[in-house]
């Protein structure tokens, strides 16, 4: 997911659930290993990054900058490969997430959502229904990945919680999903997508429980 270089990446899951140590993990990863410029918009800063490879340039929503619009607005001009959004909540905030990602920028935001195939919906429900298509396309074409994550208590010496994640990536099948409504279908695609690196929590908890991280 780090790879991309434009683009949507949502990190979606309930309040408390790990969403942003995870992006926090994705961006520090990058920031140890790619000469990127970063740009994070966020209401508070959660987590305070030490530059390495990357330069990385950091603001609050209310004290560094008025809100997101503006925030953003201002950050696309300042030449970012990456820009962390923090949480999408409202119909503004998505639209210049979007937009920034049409315009050539990897994006990182987090939902409220409970699974990977279930933020499609949530973000729809963010406008009113007549820009329901028009917002379908602009996922369509701009997500470049869903990952839904949960926190489960860990069996693990030394580890007190560990994640279960849904990795979606928005591949021509979903794509098609997204166009024409039909998201019920989206589970099913996403556990064919295994080889493509998709999964769902099944899988995952698969995982945890071969590798006796849980019981």
């Amino acid at each position: 997911l780090t790879q991309y270089r434009s683009g949507l990446v949502l990190m979606s899951g309930q309040a408390g659930s790990g969403k942003s140590t995870t992006l926090v993990a994705l961006l520090e990863q990058l920031n140890r290993t790619a000469p990127r410029h970063i740009i994070t918009l966020e209401d508070p800063i959660e987590f305070i990054f030490t530059e390495d490879k990357s330069l990385i340039n950091q603001r609050e929503v209310g004290q560094d900058v008025k809100d997101f619009e503006i925030g953003m607005k201002h950050a696309v001009r300042e030449d970012p490969d990456i820009i962390l959004v923090g949480e999408l909540r409202d119909e503004e905030t998505f639209m210049t997430a979007i937009h920034a990602a049409e315009t050539g920028h990897l994006v990182f935001g987090t939902i409220h959502a409970s699974s990977a195939s279930t933020t499609i919906g949530r973000i729809l429900d963010l406008f009113p229904e007549e820009m329901h298509n028009a917002i379908r396309s602009a996922i369509a074409f701009n997500m470049k990945g869903i990952v839904a994550q949960k926190l489960l208590p860990s069996i693990k010496e030394g580890v007190a919680r560990v994640p279960t994640v849904e990795i979606m990536f928005v591949n021509s099948t979903i794509q098609k999903l997204v166009l024409e409504g039909e998201d019920h279908k989206l589970p099913d695609a996403l556990r064919i997508g295994i080889e493509e690196g998709m999964q769902d929590f099944t899988m995952s908890l698969k995982q945890l429980k071969h590798g006796d991280a849980v019981t």
